[in-house]
């Protein structure tokens, strides 16, 4: 079965784009209600283990830790996310395959996921941000032939991996680092999802969404 893994920087760091629209706390609430999210949405999809969540901080840790995560503390110097997940997929069986999926993407859901598996018969499967930039979610099968290269234009490296293959899907393509992103995401969350709540807990939601009506 994949193994997915999810890399969370530190809370400290989380969403800086956001500023100064968003304040340090309230970033830090949102990095974490997407983070929840997106871990609801793994495991809500029976073909894959356990996430495994790689993160140098320790409020992740607890979190993923009471979610029912694997948890691998990304250790000093790992440089970058590269270095990053590298150690994270150091601890999982050898030959399993793996799947990233960016701990920013309030709108992840089970078939969206489901579709990237689906397509996951190829050597690498890639679902890159709603900018066409970045990569979102990355699957490959054979830990021993490939290693993600993540980074500015990341899903053009990827989908030159001979035999890769583009996965569009919309849920996935959304992340969230611009108050623009937040804008786009938040007319389009389930109230029932963390992210929803929390932005409405933060009085985030009409600033966003430009409504005029009472919460």
């Amino acid at each position: 079965m994949p193994v997915p893994l999810v890399p969370v920087k530190a809370l400290a760091e989380a969403k800086g784009r956001l500023a100064p629209e968003v304040g340090p706390l309230q970033r830090r609430l949102l990095a974490i209600a997407m983070f929840e999210d997106v871990i609801a949405a793994i495991q809500s999809v029976p073909a894959l283990e356990a996430p495994v969540v790689v993160s140098p901080d320790r409020e992740v840790w607890r979190r993923a830790d009471a979610l029912g995560c694997r948890v691998v503390e990304e250790p000093p110097g790992a440089g970058d996310l590269n270095g990053a997940l590298a150690a994270a997929a150091g601890g999982v069986a050898d030959g399993s395959p793996l799947l990233v999926v960016a701990a920013d993407l309030p709108l992840a859901s089970a078939a969206g996921l489901e579709r990237v598996l689906a397509a996951a018969g190829a050597p690498v499967a890639v679902v890159p941000s709603h900018d066409g930039g970045g990569t979102n979610v990355l699957a490959w099968r054979d830990p021993a032939s490939f290693a993600p290269s993540f980074g500015p234009d990341s899903a053009e490296r990827h989908l030159a991996v001979p035999g890769a293959v583009r996965v569009d899907e919309p849920g996935l393509a959304l992340d969230v680092d611009t108050v623009e992103d937040l804008r786009r995401v938040a007319g389009r969350l389930d109230p029932a999802l963390v992210t929803a709540r929390r932005l409405k807990d933060l009085d985030m939601l009409r600033p966003l969404t430009g409504s005029t009506e009472e919460a």
